[in-house]
């Protein structure tokens, strides 16, 4: 029989648990999740943060509410997630900016993503395209790289915010061709690319999405693929590589992290259900049409996609390529 003390003693560990939000894992959900997604509606990683609310609410039967907090590349929606309760009723679907980035390329960030988040799940993965307007300077890389040669500080090229994969990879190919190029941040993709469409800037380097459909029209024109192999929608776009970078293979990601000490009940339970879902042939195809490939790994190894992210920027920082905003 349990005596008076053991039941303090009891209550006392539930209410720690409570408080964690541990004793209520093995119940959740029981009430709507917001899902908070890091960009303006329309763009790739707030299509991801959509696609993945829907599997969740088919999943567990509540409704994940997407919540758009667009801002300061990521990191007003990174400072929301890092503030919410570990309760497991926020959570957080983006682009890597955010989730690894910010910290390197943001001076006065209110959080530290390897600290007050808790990985899930890298969710997908993409090129980031090169794109040009109708009526840009250059169609091709190489051709790019030779008008910016004889036309120093006159290429502007836009992309989603500071500290994106594109931003990232328009310093590097600059950096790796020996140009200078000027990185125009925009607060989000659907911005960017009707100036891209409109003529207002000449060049983007962005997530392929949105601006598949306009390559494939005639619209704006495909200058290159940052991955190591061309796209399958738009197989006439030949890579950085193939262009005159030997070796240049980026890829962007798009992931799912909840606030720091989130049970790994709910951890566990969220990965496994976006990893379900990606193994579908229907989820397969839905991704392969907006150029994205489903890439689920585990919340430990998506530290260590975190990590390389912040590798792979930090020594473009250092060399002031990039510059800390």
């Amino acid at each position: 029989m349990i005596n008076r003390r053991e039941l303090i003693v009891l209550g006392g560990t539930a209410a720690v648990l409570a408080s964690t939000g541990i004793g209520r894992a093995a119940n959740w959900p029981t009430k709507s999740v917001t899902l908070i997604s890091a960009y303006p509606a329309g763009g790739t990683s707030d299509i991801i943060a959509r696609l993945v609310a829907d599997l969740l609410t088919a999943k567990f039967g509540q409704q994940f509410v997407v919540e758009n907090v667009a801002g300061a590349a990521g990191a007003l929606a990174g400072g929301k997630l890092a503030r919410s309760a570990p309760d497991g009723y926020t959570i957080m679907v983006s682009g890597s900016a955010p989730i690894a980035a910010n910290k390197v390329v943001q001076k006065n960030l209110a959080y530290d993503p390897q600290v007050d988040f808790t990985p899930i799940t890298v969710v997908a993965e993409s090129c980031a395209l090169f794109s040009a307007s109708a009526n840009a300077p250059a169609k091709t890389l190489q051709e790019l790289i030779a008008y910016a040669k004889a036309n120093p500080g006159k290429v502007n090229i836009g992309n989603p915010g500071a500290g994106t994969k594109g931003h990232i990879c328009a310093a590097m190919i600059g950096m790796q061709a020996g140009v200078e190029l000027n990185h125009i941040p925009y607060k989000g993709s659907p911005p960017l690319l009707a100036d891209l469409l409109g003529g207002h800037i000449d060049f983007a380097l962005d997530a392929p999405s949105n601006y598949l459909p306009h390559i494939k029209d005639g619209k704006i024109h495909g200058v290159a693929v940052t991955t190591a192999n061309r796209v399958g929608q738009i197989p006439d776009v030949m890579t950085v590589a193939e262009q005159g970078i030997d070796g240049f293979n980026q890829s962007l990601w798009f992931g799912a992290v909840g606030p720091k000490d989130l049970p790994a009940e709910i951890t566990d339970s969220i990965h496994m259900a976006i990893k379900e879902w990606a193994d579908t042939p229907a989820a397969k195809e839905k991704l392969a049409s907006i150029g994205l490939t489903a890439v689920v790994n585990t919340p430990e190894d998506m530290k260590g996609s975190i990590q390389r992210e912040i590798d792979g920027i930090k020594p473009l920082v250092d060399a002031g390529l990039v510059q800390p905003n």
